[in-house]
């Protein structure tokens, strides 16, 4: 059974999107923020609006697994925490917490959700991160194969923060942590299929894909590497989150583009596991590392899509079958012409999707980056 529902039309519209899209079991719900005016009321006006579409989505609270809470204000970041412990901490999903540079309309805070239907009686979530108790969120989760991380740092608990400065040591100590969360749910990290690495500002332009190995290399999984305003505490450097499937390492369809950085970084366009397929934080980049309508958001966008596209075809899937998107823009003035091209092109079937913004993507002309899922026979009929 396929369902959309609309839990903001006006943003639905704007985006060309559903607020929440049930596929078969899996249930995905858009970038939410509530009413109010501090970023706490605004966080408990969405986290309920997300409880509500889920119960009419015939899920319960508990099968939520993953939650992601993007905030713009650096002081609010302790609060959202134990925010989310106040909505969410009889699920325990696991959760990423990442403050960054805007959001649409002004709002302070948005939060998305991901559930999986009945998954509660058998759904294992382990701790090991830190404010796990005050804050509602388990170190890893996994729902019969399915496996998600949370974004976790190289903070521990008891705010120990390890080689603060050191942003390649972070990195390191950050990938051995998110290997230990898979194993503590039984498993390895050639089943990790997609991996998101938020990188603070302050420390932006420093090189540590080598440090990524043992989570990437050399079973490639999905990638967004995405700047970020900043992951709490200013020590902190790097932040990442991956989701697994158990048995990827023997299943899993990869796909490249052709692009050299992709190998020179050990990630893939797409990968396919089961009847999900994943698609890497993409730009409007060639071939040719030639950014395609440099400095045009509009034209980023369309572009942009049109390699997602590419990726969830060369899995044999339809476009159609999108079921989540998730834009990183660069300027509030580009806000605009992101969301017409993605009403543009995802409109006729409206996938969930959120819209955040940065300070960078890498390049000064590049104004966009989009991640996909997509979930086959998804598509409306």
């Amino acid at each position: 059974m396929n369902r959309r529902i609309s839990i903001s039309s006006i943003d639905e519209e704007t985006y060309g999107s559903s607020g929440a899209m049930l596929v078969g079991d899996r249930l995905f719900v858009s970038g939410v923020s509530g009413s109010g005016v501090t970023a706490g009321e605004q966080f408990g006006d969405g986290a309920g609006r997300i409880r509500d579409v889920i119960a009419e989505l015939d899920a319960a609270p508990e099968d939520i697994v993953r939650t992601r809470v993007f905030y713009t204000n650096p002081s609010d970041h302790d609060a959202l925490g134990l925010a989310h412990g106040e909505a969410f901490g009889s699920v325990r999903p696991a959760m990423s917490l990442t403050q960054v540079h805007f959001l649409p309309d002004e709002a302070k805070v948005v939060v998305e959700a991901e559930a999986i239907r009945n998954s509660t009686a058998t759904a294992v979530r382990v701790g090991g991160v830190p404010n796990a108790e005050d804050w509602g969120y388990a170190g890893a989760v996994r729902a019969g194969a399915d496996i998600w991380v949370s974004g976790v740092t190289a903070q521990e608990p008891g705010d120990v923060i390890h080689n603060p400065g050191n942003v390649a040591a972070q990195s390191r100590w950050v990938s051995n942590k998110v290997i230990a969360m898979i194993g503590a749910v039984g498993h390895r990290p050639a089943d990790i299929v997609s991996t998101r690495h938020y990188t603070a500002v302050a420390y932006a332009g420093v090189n540590t894909v080598d440090e990524r190995l043992r989570i990437m290399h050399p079973h490639h999984p999905t990638s967004a590497g995405i700047t970020v305003q900043g992951l709490g505490d200013r020590r902190l450097a790097e932040m990442n989150e991956v989701e697994a499937v158990v048995g990827a390492a023997e299943s899993r369809v990869n796909v490249n583009s052709g692009r050299p950085y992709e190998e020179d970084h050990h990630y893939s366009r797409s990968v396919r596991a089961g009847d999900v397929v994943y698609v890497s934080g993409t730009t409007s980049v060639q071939l040719d590392e030639e950014v395609g309508s440099p400095f045009d958001a509009y034209g980023q966008t369309l572009e942009t899509l049109a390699w997602i596209r590419w990726g969830i075809e060369q899995q044999g899937l339809s476009f159609r079958d999108t079921v989540r998107t998730r834009s990183y823009g660069v300027g509030q003035e580009n806000l605009a012409p992101v969301a017409r091209g993605l009403r543009e092109i995802l409109g006729e079937f409206r996938p969930a999707s959120t819209v955040v913004g940065g300070p960078t993507l890498g390049r000064p002309s590049i104004l966009v980056e989009i991640e996909a899922t997509a979930v086959r026979g998804a598509s409306p009929n």
